[in-house]
């Protein structure tokens, strides 16, 4: 098998795995905050201090997955996303929770640079629209059967269960992307 078919499979594998999990609990986290003692107006600042995060991020992930390769910024944020999630557990206030949601903007940044760049390494430029496009149904499939079952799910098991299932989830999907071939390259940019 190609080297880039390989790589294909195994991140749609892990990326599977972590967006079935991940995406149990999206729709609820505003149940979550408003359990911590938050409410409907904590949210837009919670997910705005996310993205601020992220998004004051992505040119340093960028600029140093060229020059180290996307394959450990795959990884470090695969182990801390499964980190992050179970650190969630421990949430006693809204502070924590704010300084939790930045932590998890840096590492959201580090994930969608390092897995678009590594995405279009490994597909071909003639094809990579239809393999993308294929790549990203066949994740939000999957999201969306974890999305209208998370209700049950959390409804069922409670937040905690919630957490430790989607933490080492994560991890198990993590461990694939060990298994990723990485060609390496100089740039001139």
């Amino acid at each position: 098998m190609k080297r880039e078919t390989l790589n294909y499979r195994l991140m749609l594998s892990s990326n599977g795995i972590a967006y079935f999990a991940f995406s149990l609990i999206g729709p609820f986290f505003v149940l979550f905050i408003n359990q911590i003692g938050g409410s409907i107006e904590n949210l837009g600042m919670l997910y705005g201090v996310s993205v601020l995060a992220s998004s004051v991020t992505t040119y340093l992930v960028g600029r140093f997955s060229d020059k180290f390769g996307r394959k450990p910024f795959l990884l470090v944020s695969s182990f801390l996303s499964s980190l992050i999630i179970i650190l969630y557990l421990y949430v006693q206030n809204l502070s924590q929770l704010y300084i939790l949601q930045a932590a998890n903007g840096i590492n959201t940044a580090i994930w969608q640079i390092s897995e678009n760049t590594f995405m279009a390494d490994i597909t071909h430029r003639k094809t990579r629209g239809r393999v993308l496009g294929f790549y990203n149904m066949v994740l939000g499939i999957i999201s969306a059967v974890a999305l209208m079952l998370g209700g049950f799910v959390v409804s069922k098991f409670g937040f905690s269960v919630i957490f430790w299932f989607v933490g080492i989830t994560s991890f198990i999907s993590a461990i694939i992307l060990f298994f990723l071939k990485e060609k390496r390259w100089s740039t001139n940019l």
